[in-house]
């Protein structure tokens, strides 16, 4: 099984995708790709010769159309990490105003995924145990939005356009 992972690298200014089999349940790193362009992204991924079977990128729809065309069968899988940045940006909400609400809910007994503070969707969303469990607290988070917050608005059209790709999430391996 082998698994490729989108890193953008700050320093060089291109894209490393790092290749990973897995051996033993454990993922070993195979080899580093570097991209500089969309074309080349599309080049080097025809030339891997063995099967990918999952791909986590960024939000990237270039990388992703090309992961598919390739590689029809491969799971592709938005990176958790920017997702979660993105949702944090896109509401201002801090990662530690989030924990010390977590904390009082723990204290209260309440279930993940049954926070009705919106604001918090993204957290409780990464944990929940399954598939299933995810899509049902996407459902429900949606029930609680407010209607007029641009800023919401344009998260879940990236939430809806990505959406089998950040599901992928809980059937992917872990690095």
């Amino acid at each position: 099984m082998y698994l490729i992972k989108q890193m953008f690298n700050f320093i060089e200014n291109l894209d490393n995708l790092y290749i990973y089999q897995g051996i033993n349940d454990k993922w070993q790193l195979n080899q580093i790709i570097k991209i500089r362009s969309r074309k080349s992204l599309f080049e080097q991924i025809k030339k891997i010769p063995f099967r990918l079977d999952y791909a986590i990128i960024e939000l990237n729809q270039p990388y992703r159309n090309s992961f598919y065309y390739c590689y029809p069968h491969i799971k592709v899988v938005i990176d958790k990490d920017e997702l979660i940045t993105l949702f944090n940006a896109s509401i201002n909400q801090s990662i530690e105003a989030y924990e010390e609400v977590a904390v009082s809910l723990e204290q209260r007994d309440i279930p993940i995924g049954l926070n009705r503070d919106w604001r918090y969707f993204i957290q409780d969303f990464y944990k929940m145990p399954s598939k299933e469990e995810a899509i049902k607290c996407y459902e429900l988070w949606q029930t609680y939005l407010p209607i007029n917050d641009k800023k919401v608005g344009k998260f879940i059209r990236i939430m809806e356009f990505y959406f089998d790709e950040i599901i992928n999430y809980f059937e992917a391996p872990q690095i």
